[in-house]
């Protein structure tokens, strides 16, 4: 059927191809004279006979001929829209057309070994349990010459798409047509360009951090002996810096998840054609970071020489906009396209479905709420203060109104440093409206609720402050955040240790306190990740500390910046084991698994190319050996030419019987000899019944080869 199907899609695109090139050898006036015709031959059957264009009348009959022809056209267009194949209008939508087609082929050909295989390690093991030989016969019998197996029209397809996409489309270079249809896999190589811009960015940061602490001690003052505006500076430049730092951890979780078989790849939905690999993103956050040790050193030097210092962190800040909204088609345009569209996802959560990737990046933002907070300083410094573009350098104005003061200016904090938990909050609703399931979207969404007590309480409690000076104890709101903050810490924890990351599972056996499977090579990174989960969850504690030392309240900025890298670092943690655990997830549930017949070439580009990827990946480095209760999550497919020779460990042969024989029925067999005795279509019953019985130990009642 699938075959029948790649045919007729294969003549359908052929058909395409000569059409284009058919309507490009007559040019655009081709189109336009079947028009002008058609209209001529209604204008003459309603009795019109325009013999030119000279006057009012004629024009106008010819214009309302054209003008119905051209509406009947579209009628007709329209309703025939679901039956008649889509017409390319370029030959680069033709070219994506084929590159579709050429992948559900390479789909439908790993489907074609995979069954085949299927079958060979299945009648393999039989066989090597019960020491017979009867299950190769049938295989070779029955398999081995059945038309799924055997029947070559899908390479002959592959072939025939290779050599028309060679020969019309790229003007006979294989090697560039090879390159447009083929998807690369998930291992890319490494670009020798993409890694010497990585080392040289890197080179520089190692000179540049120094050279900024050399600038900062030497130059603490200006020409005329001012003081460096440093405690400004760190609060206009701080969230940047966490920006940059966080792109940089993306970069190494992203790596960390290639190396160890997390297929990031799917769980994100990423294009498997046109994705940043670790290199590019690593790339462009050493560059942003380059950047702006350049804009710090920039302002040390502007401030020593009196001129315009505040000046940098405004430009920085305008570049780095500049840098993801810029529409030319440079610095990885289709990355920060995607990336926008995910940004708008985020930020309208209430009104369309959410994804992984959507909530994923919600919780990214939850992490960097010192960024939201310290967006109500840059506005009123810039908005509010009219000395920052002086030349005259004393120290900026402090004194502002309107939202930049008193409660109005703690309100406005607060509200910001909310966001973050509320594009979550509103994403878990949205989620409990699409499934009806209360557990866990409402009780994921009382997580992020508590977060809104805590900034609510904290607010308070330093609006508060002045009027408590003398006894801070008695700050009624001081008790209320501490008891919000505990709430909400535990409960986030909790829900981090137990839903994200899926530890504590009862089923773990020997990785005690964590789970049944484990994708990293090490438990030790597995329980130092708890501990210190644990730690930086609680480590606002500090905040007491500072709130009755009065010595150390002069440094809060800096404490801040401390605790928004701390919580940042904790996150880029937490990204390890949360995609390890929808990946095991996606494997264990077969949620991995996505249809991969040919769907219509007309609803555009969809890259249902995922199972491919999935088959094409390095796999899981860390394979222990499976449990009885445990699901299989991947098997290697080798290529055509191996899976005849290939074989099995003996030393699995023993698991494999732990698991299989207490579900078969042995009543029936009282030895190995009679198994031989039976007749092949009683061993063909028995093994399909081996099967159901099976099928009702995995998840879902279903199973997988």
């Amino acid at each position: 059927m699938f075959t029948s199907r790649a045919l007729r899609r294969f003549e359908t695109l052929k058909d395409e191809l000569q059409y284009i090139k058919s309507a490009d050898h007559h040019g655009p006036q081709h189109r336009l004279s079947i028009v002008f015709d058609h209209g001529m031959n209604n204008v003459a059957n309603g009795n019109s006979y325009p013999t030119g264009l000279q006057n009012s009348t004629s024009r106008q009959s010819l214009i309302g001929a054209l003008s119905n022809v051209v509406s009947r056209r579209l009628a007709n267009k329209t309703s025939e829209r679901s039956s008649e194949p889509k017409h390319y209008k370029n030959l680069n939508n033709l070219k994506v057309a084929f590159s579709e087609f050429y992948l559900m082929l390479v789909l439908l050909q790993n489907y074609q070994v995979l069954n085949f295989t299927g079958f060979r390690k299945i009648l393999k093991k039989h066989d090597k349990i019960f020491q017979t030989t009867r299950g190769d016969e049938w295989r070779k019998a029955n398999i081995d010459v059945a038309p799924f197996h055997t029947s070559t029209k899908v390479n002959e397809l592959i072939r025939d798409i290779e050599n028309t996409f060679t020969d019309s489309l790229e003007s006979g270079n294989r090697a560039e047509a090879m390159k447009r249809l083929r998807v690369p896999p998930l291992e890319e190589k490494t670009s020798p360009m993409v890694a010497f811009r990585l080392g040289l960015f890197v080179g520089m940061l190692c000179l540049l951090l120094p050279a900024i602490f050399a600038f900062a001690n030497q130059l603490h003052t200006s020409k005329l002996n001012k003081a460096l505006e440093w405690r400004a500076a760190l609060l206009l430049y701080r969230s940047t810096c966490l920006i940059i730092v966080q792109i940089i951890f993306s970069g190494i979780n992203v790596y960390g998840w290639s190396k160890s078989g997390v297929n990031h790849i799917l769980i994100f939905e990423i294009d498997p054609r046109h994705h940043l690999t670790y290199q590019r993103i690593l790339e462009v956050g050493t560059s942003l970071l380059v950047l702006w040790f350049l804009s710090f050193i920039g302002f040390i030097l502007a401030s020593y020489f009196d001129s315009y210092p505040f000046i940098q962190p405004l430009i920085f800040v305008g570049l780095l906009i500049l840098f993801v909204i810029n529409p030319i088609p440079i610095f990885y345009r289709d990355a920060r396209f995607w990336f926008i569209k995910k940004l708008a996802r985020v930020f309208s959560s209430p009104f369309h479905p959410v994804g992984f990737t959507d909530f994923w990046l919600g919780d990214q933002f939850t992490s960097i709420e010192l960024v939201f907070f310290d967006l109500q300083s840059f506005f009123c410094f810039y908005a509010a203060d009219s000395t920052w573009w002086s030349t005259d350098m004393t120290s900026p104005s402090t004194s502002h109104t309107g939202f930049c003061a008193g409660w109005t200016e703690i309100l406005l904090q607060a509200i910001l440093m909310m966001l973050p938990s509320w594009f979550r909050f509103a994403q878990c609703l949205r989620r409990y409206r699409d499934t009806k399931q209360a557990f866990p979207h409402l009780t994921n969404a009382g997580k992020y609720a508590s977060g809104f007590f805590v900034v609510i309480t904290n607010s308070l409690r330093r609006g508060t402050i002045k009027k408590y000076v003398d006894n801070k104890m008695a700050n009624p709101f001081l008790y209320l955040w501490v008891l919000a903050a505990i709430i909400g810490t535990v409960y986030k924890l909790t829900w981090d240790l137990k839903m994200d990351w899926g530890f504590f599972d009862k089923k773990a056996g020997k990785n005690k306190y964590l789970r049944e499977q484990l994708v990293y090579p090490s438990k030790k990174f597995y329980y130092a990740a708890i501990v210190e989960n644990v730690l930086f969850r609680f480590a606002w504690i500090i905040n007491l500390f500072i709130y009755f030392d009065e010595h150390s309240a002069e440094y809060n900025d800096v404490i801040g910046f401390c605790f928004g890298f701390v919580e940042i670092f904790r996150r880029f943690i937490w990204n390890f084991f949360r995609l390890e655990n929808e990946h095991l997830n996606n494997c264990g549930q077969f949620r991995a698994v996505r249809d991969i017949s040919i769907s219509p070439m007309s609803t555009g580009i969809d890259y249902k190319l995922i199972d491919y990827k999935l088959r094409k990946q390095p796999g899981i480095r860390n394979r222990r050996r499976i449990a009885p209760s445990e699901t299989i999550v991947e098997e290697d497919i080798t290529s055509m030419g191996d899976i005849s020779t290939r074989d099995e460990p003996n030393n699995e042969t023993e698991s494999f019987i732990q698991y299989f024989i207490p579900t078969y029925d042995t009543a029936r067999i009282d030895s190995v000899n009679e198994i031989n005795k039976q007749p092949e279509d009683t061993l063909s019953t028995d093994t399909h019944s081996l099967t159901l019985q099976n099928e009702s130990d995995l998840p879902n009642g279903t199973a997988e080869v």
